[in-house]
């Protein structure tokens, strides 16, 4: 009953961060498969990462440099479709 009732919890305080914080619908509603199978694994890296785990020297740095760029390009192309 206790696992439930947190899950529930969670689940809705995904839905309520992703509407208030993000304007957008959670991964879960465009994919399941991501949703359900990527997500825990981004979640164990993650986790892994914060204890300073990395697969070869370097590695956080590169991905991290790698999202920013996808960001930048992002946010450049929603600026070019606003004005």
């Amino acid at each position: 009953m206790v696992v439930l009732v947190v899950q529930l919890l969670c689940w809705t305080g995904q839905f309520i961060g992703h509407g208030i914080f993000e304007k957008r619908a959670p991964a879960l509603l465009d994919n399941l498969a991501q949703a359900f199978l990527m997500a825990p694994f981004f979640v164990l890296l993650e986790a892994l990462q914060a204890s300073g785990y990395e697969p070869y020297p370097g590695f956080h740095a590169r991905v991290q440099a790698k999202i920013e760029a996808e960001i930048n390009e992002w946010q450049d192309k929603r600026q070019t479709l606003i004005s």
